[in-house]
């Protein structure tokens, strides 16, 4: 991409993301606000039958993890791919 050309790029999915924030700025005084909000329309959801899927467990749920290299884990599964796919 040229110098010139990068100065005037503009990401329409940021600018998206900008506008979208600037509408909830606007809406909503603070971000407990928008939260409030959120879990209202999501209750709300329920109560129609929809299903509402959350992945956020709070810390004091969570299960320990343990700590792995995630290259050693990439690799080794590119590694049973491979010869998986030669087997076939």
């Amino acid at each position: 991409m040229k110098e010139e050309d990068f100065e005037n790029y503009t990401d329409p999915i940021l600018e998206e993301c900008y506008r979208m924030k600037e509408e909830f700025a606007a809406q909503f005084n603070s971000v407990e606000e928008l939260s409030a909000h959120l879990r209202k329309v999501q209750e709300e959801c329920r109560r129609k039958g929809m299903k509402v899927v959350s992945y956020y467990v709070p810390p004091e749920k969570r299960e320990p993890q343990e700590e792995t290299n995630g290259d050693a884990t990439r690799q080794k599964s590119s590694t049973e791919n491979t010869s998986r796919d030669k087997s076939q």
